[in-house]
């Protein structure tokens, strides 16, 4: 057969197929290809939006936190397209082409490797709050915690919204009482009262920074110290708990409650809205001074934390752009989720390393302490420095 006849016969085959559907069939292609557009737009917003400052262009910064929503949202009008042998169906291909970038940041296929010499773990503890009401007081919490970490045996553990959770027992006294569980003798936090529960445990000696240094002083968002693991390395290792979105779980749950009217929907959702906008912005100021601050002197760094943001967030951008690897992207696998609250998906706790920094394998610990998942990379330190 001729090219002309095969072409002929493509168009009479599409017209045909076209009469088929009559005119409600071509009226709901018509509508899944409108949706389908929506979805390449929605996908383009949501992987340039680590790109675009949210204090800026905060509106950016949803589509970024929407990702995966986006994602399965473009596969499942595909799905419906090619059901319908509609040609259209190339709208949702160029979406899931345009996500690649997107789901290199959100999911590793990456492989564990073996002679990792070091471990750092990171944590957000909820105060050691019942948060998924076992009926436990904080400090059957905390020693549950305790335990596992005892179990995981990392060398340093950065614990983020640490709390006091015996009674009677002030701050410094709680965190040495924790330090005798975890078998880890130094550990690290700022004096203020506003210290963020950002502390950091070691078995190995940990140095302060010069308190005239920033990250040395006083901040909320994080604190640094000097790791000294001997023949294994000396690196600095970063506790940062970056700001939250402060979302409730009536506003967490807006929208799957059936028993919401419509003006408490409403109002709820303008509340999740100028919550997010708030925090994004705040983020992005935190980040950048961070940045700032962290040691510049060439030697190894571990920073790691709940930093509250997706892969596809300008925060996530602004670190990796500073010369920081993701250790989940280097040595993980799977999605990652570090969030174990209501919100699926969601990896917003990390420990990144400098070029200094070699990951060798990294998990994300299935344990429930919190609303978040611990998450602990195995790395070794290059002994240049």
């Amino acid at each position: 057969m001729k090219k002309e006849d095969k072409k002929e016969s493509k168009k009479k085959s599409s017209k045909k197929s076209s009469r088929k559907r009559g005119f409600f069939g071509r009226l709901f292609v018509f509508l899944l290809t409108i949706l389908a557009f929506i979805g390449v737009m929605a996908m383009a917003m949501s992987v340039l939006s680590s790109y675009v400052d949210p204090v800026k262009f905060p509106w950016m910064a949803y589509f970024g936190l929407a990702f995966w929503v986006i994602f399965l949202y473009n596969i499942m009008i595909l799905m419906f397209l090619l059901l319908l042998w509609s040609r259209m169906a190339c709208f949702s291909i160029i979406a899931l082409i345009i996500s690649i970038p997107g789901v290199y940041k959100s999911f590793s296929a990456g492989s564990a490797q073996e002679g990792g010499e070091l471990r750092v773990m990171s944590y957000n503890v909820l105060n050691f709050s019942d948060y998924h009401g076992l009926g436990k007081s904080r400090e059957e919490v905390a020693n549950r915690v305790a335990n596992f970490v005892l179990e995981n045996n990392p060398d340093v553990l950065c614990i983020q919204e640490f709390s006091e959770f015996m009674p009677k027992l002030g701050r410094k006294d709680c965190i040495a009482q924790y330090g005798e569980l975890l078998k880890m003798p130094y550990q690290y936090y700022h004096t203020k009262q506003h210290y963020g529960g950002n502390v950091i445990f070691s078995k190995y000696p940990l140095s302060a920074l010069d308190v005239d240094d920033v990250m040395g002083g006083e901040n909320e968002y994080g604190a640094v110290a000097k790791v000294d693991a001997g023949k294994k390395g000396v690196f600095y290792v970063v506790c940062c708990h970056l700001a939250s979105f402060q979302l409730t779980n009536d506003e967490i749950t807006v929208f799957s409650d059936t028993g919401n009217s419509k003006e408490e929907v409403k109002t709820k959702s303008k509340s999740i809205l100028v919550k997010l906008k708030n925090a994004y912005e705040k983020r992005s100021q935190e980040v950048s001074k961070m940045l700032e601050d962290i040691p510049n002197d060439g030697r190894a760094i571990v920073l790691c934390g709940d930093f509250n943001d997706t892969p596809l967030s300008y925060t996530y951008h602004q670190i990796k752009r500073a010369g920081f690897a993701d250790g989940f992207v280097e040595a993980g696998r799977g999605v990652g989720r570090t969030y174990a609250g209501k919100l699926p998906m969601l990896r917003i706790d990390y420990v990144w390393g400098n070029g200094q920094i070699q990951p060798t394998a990294f998990k994300r610990l299935k344990f429930k302490g919190s609303d978040h998942f611990p998450v602990m990379m195995e790395f070794n330190v290059n002994h240049g420095l």
